[in-house]
């Protein structure tokens, strides 16, 4: 008797960004901003705190809409 051939594994798409890296590196520089304004508070480093976490949420907000997808 002949044995049954092996089944193919199925190929797991890999992601097209490496979230992990992404998400980590933004905290990271999130933290630091926050960090600075705390250190040494001026108009300029709140600025830079404020603009990281809304770039940080709309880094999120878009890369989220990517992988969902276009409605309908």
């Amino acid at each position: 008797m002949a044995a049954h051939p092996a089944p193919t594994p199925e190929p797991v798409p890999a992601p097209e960004v490496p979230l992990l890296a992404v998400f980590a590196g933004l905290i990271v520089i999130a933290v630091v901003a926050i960090g600075l304004v705390i250190a040494v508070p001026t108009t300029l480093t709140l600025i830079a705190a404020i603009g990281t976490v809304i770039a940080f949420a709309i880094l999120v907000t878009w890369m989220l809409a990517r992988m969902i997808g276009p409605e309908g």
